[in-house]
């Protein structure tokens, strides 16, 4: 009901916004044509009038008679007649019966002489009457042999008939108005079904989509057909459906992840237990260790989830100073130099001197190391290398853990640090971990305004760790003044 309820509203936009063009195109030609035609008329009348004038002035040389000549073989109008009397004289002077005159002159035109005196009476004016110079502008020069010998007035306010011809003309005209507009009408209903349905195709996509995605169906990929806002919208729908998707897998992943790492251990512990209830068995020290060991890695556990818990809700406790970034990459290496030595892995360690401090709680930052470096170690096999950089790059202080392990895929690049992320071509996690380690990493240099981000050539190739911590900057020399 929703796509077609859009489908009429866009339908019904076409059609008033073609109602309303019609209407206005159509409404203003119906306006305009008949007062353009009566237009017409009276400038062909004058340009008759004009070519008469000057033919009679060239024959004549003279204007003397041209106003009885005009009324007896031009003039054909009776109501412009009953305003003039009519002449005795019949014939015009001069040698010109044979010159084809118009049946039909309508309209009050004037005429008046170079001299601006009347020749042919126009509305306010006589014969003989002294025209002011304000009545010429706008008027129609009449010219023989480059000079003006009169001028002609039209009178646009003389109303007339239309004649037979004309007034078929112009109800010609108005019928194909009419049709132009129905058929326009009609064009925008359809054109309206036709745009209608390829606007609401890519929606109705989403829309069996959406309703896909609400009954737990998550991996729904609707077609891109174009790039607009549409386009984007779709893009953005698919990929939202594939993070659903993802982070619908992952929660399958760690709820089977934490299944397994808390019942192994229980059934341990819970195995020793059972053998204490028989009174004739008692408990070696091994054994009991095995049990601490079991119970350290469940507190682990938990210690890392409350730390994941906590800092997505912004209530990790931190304690910002500046710190020297050479002395934690030190203290990381010390700690870590004796296990690299014993698992025949090189550990070394490059400190550019004179780096800036950075401003950042220390023992987050040595933590992070730590699981890096675990991280690094369990991938690394006898006889590889792990090393720690410190450097400045870009404006700002970078730390890089650098192994020559498995490497991690391509696609496994934008995972590492999710939680809970785990793929056999990854380094997400060995046996016994939860693959919280780097998702630990990653929230904590978040924490302190640092980014976190994992480079590889690919499998086999090694991976390196880079975390970015902007440097202290110093107080100006203005601000030291201000101090005191």
């Amino acid at each position: 009901m929703i796509h077609r309820s859009l489908k009429a509203k866009l339908i019904a936009s076409y059609l008033v916004v073609a109602l309303l063009s019609v209407v206005v195109i159509a409404g203003f030609m119906r306006l305009t044509s008949n007062q353009s035609l009566l237009n017409l008329v009276m400038e062909q009348q004058a340009t008759r009038l004009n070519e008469e004038a000057a033919f009679y002035y060239e024959q004549t040389a003279s204007w003397a008679g041209f106003l009885e000549y005009y009324q007896t073989q031009l003039v054909r109008d009776p109501a412009f007649l009953e305003q003039i009397p009519t002449p005795s004289d019949k014939n015009p002077p001069g040698d010109y019966k044979d010159h084809e005159y118009p049946r039909e002159i309508r309209g009050r035109n004037g005429l008046v002489g170079a001299d601006l005196v009347t020749i042919i009476p126009f509305p306010g004016y006589d014969v003989g009457d002294s025209v002011p110079q304000s009545e010429i502008d706008g008027s129609t020069a009449v010219t023989v042999n480059g000079n003006i010998v009169a001028w002609v007035i039209p009178d646009r306010g003389f109303e007339f008939k239309l004649s037979p011809e004309e007034q078929l003309f112009l109800d010609r005209t108005n019928r194909a108005i009419f049709i132009a507009a129905a058929a326009g009408i009609l064009g925008a209903v359809l054109m309206g079904f036709l745009l209608a349905g390829i606007l609401l195709k890519p929606i109705r996509s989403l829309m069996e989509a959406s309703k896909k995605l609400s009954k737990g169906e998550l991996e729904q990929s609707v077609p891109v057909t174009s790039q607009d806002e549409l386009g984007q919208l779709t893009q953005t729908f698919n990929q939202m459906s594939a993070d659903l998707a993802r982070a619908d897998q992952q929660r399958r992943q760690m709820t089977a992840d934490i299944t397994h790492d808390l019942s192994t251990p229980l059934q341990v512990i819970a195995g020793y237990i059972e053998m204490l209830e028989d009174d004739d068995i008692h408990l070696t020290n091994r054994q009991v260790q095995i049990i601490m060991t079991e119970i350290e890695h469940l507190r682990r556990l938990v210690d890392d989830l409350n730390m994941l818990s906590k800092t997505d809700a912004r209530d990790l406790n931190m304690e910002i100073h500046s710190c020297i970034p050479g002395d934690i990459a030190q203290q990381a290496y010390d700690g870590f130099e004796a296990i690299c030595l014993r698992q025949n892995v090189a550990l070394t360690l490059d400190i550019q001197p004179d780096l800036p401090n950075i401003l950042v709680d220390e023992g987050r930052v040595m933590q992070v190391l730590r699981n890096l470096l675990d991280n690094a170690l369990r991938h690394t096999p006898a006889g590889g290398f792990i090393r720690i950089g410190v450097d400045l790059w870009e404006g700002q202080v970078r730390i890089q853990v650098q192994d020559s392990g498995s490497g991690i895929h391509a696609e496994d690049l934008p995972y590492v640090f999710d939680r809970f992320y785990r793929a056999d071509k990854a380094r997400s996690g060995n046996a016994g971990k939860m693959g919280l380690g780097l998702a630990i990493s990653k929230a904590l240099v978040l924490a302190q305004g640092g980014t976190i981000y994992a480079e590889s050539q690919g499998l086999g190739q090694g991976a390196c760790m880079v975390i970015l911590f902007p440097p202290e900057k110093k107080p100006s020399f203005t601000h030291l003044i201000s101090l005191f």
